[in-house]
C-alpha cells in the first residue's frame, strides 16, 4: 500500500469516528425523549417544535457547508464545525426548560451536517470511482454506529449521574477527536491536477444542471425516513411496544447495526460492480432500485403482533435507508466534477433534512390522530418514489458512458 492510500484510509477512519461522535451528539435527544417531556412538560407538538429547531438551520447550513468545503477544504471546514457542535452539545446539558432546549438543539444543527460535506469532498480527492463507494460507506457507517452506542451511553450517563451528563460527556469527546484530525489531514488527496485548476462553479450554474437536480429531489423523499428512525424509533420502541429505557440500552441499538452493514454493504457491492465493467452511475442506481422495491415492507413495523418482529423489520429499513444514503451521496461523485461535488452534497442534505422538518411536523400529527402504524406506512412509500425520480431525471448518464454538467460531457472513470 503506497503512503497515500495509507494516509486516504487513515483520514476514512478519522472522517468515521467524526460520523459516530456526530450521530452521538444528535441521538442523545431522542433517546432522552420520554424523560426530557416529563422534566420540560412537552406535548408532542413540542417535541416535534425541539426536532425542528435542530433541522431547520441544520437544513440551511448543509448547503452552505458543503459551498464551504469546497472554498476552503475538508480540513479546516470539519474542524470549525466539529469544535462547534461538539460546544453545542455540552451547552445542551444545561437547558432549563423547552425553550433553551430548542436553542442549544439549533446550536447543533449549524455545525452538525458539515461533517458529511467534508467527508465526501476527502473522499473524492482520496480515491478512484472504483474505491470510493466502499470509502464513503465506511465513514458513513459511523453514523449508524453513533446511533448504536446512543442507548447504552446515554442510558448509563442518565442513570448513573443523571441526563445533563448525557450530554457533557458526548460532547467532550468530539474535542478529544480535533487535534487528531488536524495532524492527520494535512494536504488534499492524490487526486487528477487538473482538477485543482477548475473553478468551482456558481450556485447559478448548478441550479440549472439536469443532473444536480436528479440528485437533489430524491434525497428530499428518501432521508425522512432515516429522520423517521433516527428521532422516533427510540420513542416508539419505549411508548408503544413497552420498553424500558434499560431494555432500550439492550435492543434499542440493533435496528443501527443493520443501517451500519448497509452502509458497507451496500458501498462494496456497487464497487464491484464498477470492477466488473459497470459504469459508476449504473451500479449505483441498480442498488437504489433494489432499495426503492424492498423498502414497502417497512408498513409492517407497525402492524406486526410482538417487539421482536417489529425490531426485525426495523433492522431490514435500516439497512436500507444507509444504502440509499451511501450510493446516491457516492453517485454525486462520479456524476460531478471534484470541484463541484462538496457543494452539490451539501444541496443534497438540505433537501433531505428539509424533507425531514417538513415530515417532523406531519408525524406529530399522524401519530397524534392514528397511531405509529400510520407513521410507518407512509414512510414505506417514500423509498419507491426517490428511486422512480432518480430514474426520470438521471436517465441520460445512466444510459451513457459520461458524466454531464452545466451543458458538457466527459467520459466517466
Amino acid at each position: 500500500m503506497t503512503p497515500a492510500n495509507r494516509r486516504g484510509w487513515t483520514i476514512v477512519a478519522l472522517l468515521f469516528c467524526a460520523t459516530a461522535i456526530n450521530y452521538i451528539d444528535r441521538q442523545t435527544l431522542s433517546v432522552l425523549g420520554p424523560t426530557l417531556r416529563l422534566e420540560f412538560n412537552l406535548s408532542e407538538h413540542g417535541y416535534a417544535n425541539v426536532v425542528t429547531a435542530f433541522l431547520i438551520p441544520y437544513t440551511i447550513m448543509y448547503s452552505l457547508g458543503g459551498r464551504l468545503m469546497d472554498r476552503f477544504g475538508a480540513r479546516l471546514g470539519l474542524a470549525v464545525s466539529l469544535a462547534w457542535w461538539s460546544i453545542a452539545t455540552m451547552l445542551t446539558g444545561f437547558a432549563r426548560g423547552a425553550l433553551t432546549l430548542g436553542v442549544f438543539r439549533c446550536l447543533l444543527g449549524v455545525a452538525e451536517p458539515c461533517v458529511f460535506p467534508a467527508g465526501i469532498k476527502a473522499c473524492t480527492e482520496w480515491f478512484p470511482s472504483a474505491r470510493r463507494a466502499l470509502a464513503t460507506g465506511i465513514f458513513s457507517s459511523g453514523s449508524a454506529v453513533g446511533a448504536i452506542l446512543a442507548p447504552p451511553v446515554v442510558a448509563w450517563c442518565t442513570l448513573a449521574v443523571g441526563w445533563r451528563f448525557a450530554f457533557l460527556i458526548p460532547g467532550a469527546l468530539g474535542l478529544i477527536w480535533l487535534p487528531c484530525w488536524l495532524v492527520a489531514y494535512r494536504k488534499s488527496g492524490p487526486v487528477d491536477p487538473a482538477a485543482r485548476t477548475v473553478a468551482v462553479p456558481t450556485w447559478r450554474q448548478l441550479l440549472k444542471d439536469r443532473t444536480v437536480w436528479g440528485l437533489v429531489l430524491p434525497r428530499f423523499a428518501a432521508d425522512p425516513v432515516w429522520y423517521f428512525y433516527l428521532f422516533w424509533l427510540p420513542d416508539y420502541l419505549q411508548r408503544a411496544r413497552g420498553l424500558s429505557l434499560r431494555d432500550l440500552a439492550v435492543y434499542g441499538w440493533i435496528p443501527f447495526l443493520f443501517a451500519d452493514l448497509g452502509s458497507l454493504v451496500s458501498g462494496a457491492v456497487s464497487d464491484r460492480l464498477i470492477r466488473h465493467g459497470w459504469t459508476p452511475a449504473r451500479a449505483r442506481m441498480a442498488v437504489l432500485i433494489a432499495v426503492g422495491c424492498l423498502s414497502p415492507f417497512g408498513a409492517l413495523a407497525g402492524r406486526v403482533s410482538s417487539a421482536s418482529f417489529a425490531i426485525a423489520i426495523t433492522c431490514l429499513v435500516a439497512f436500507l435507508t444507509q444504502c440509499w444514503s451511501t450510493n446516491s451521496t457516492t453517485l454525486a461523485s462520479d456524476l460531478l466534477p471534484a470541484p463541484a461535488v462538496g457543494t452539490a452534497a451539501g444541496m443534497m442534505g438540505t433537501a433531505g433534512s428539509l424533507g425531514g422538518a417538513l415530515f417532523a411536523q406531519v408525524l406529530a400529527l399522524v401519530i397524534a390522530r392514528f397511531g405509529y402504524p400510520a407513521a410507518f406506512a407512509v414512510a414505506a412509500v417514500l423509498h419507491p418514489l426517490a428511486a422512480i425520480t432518480t430514474l426520470l431525471l438521471l436517465r441520460r448518464p445512466l444510459l451513457l458512458k459520461v458524466r454531464t454538467f452545466a451543458g458538457r460531457e466527459e467520459l466517466c472513470e
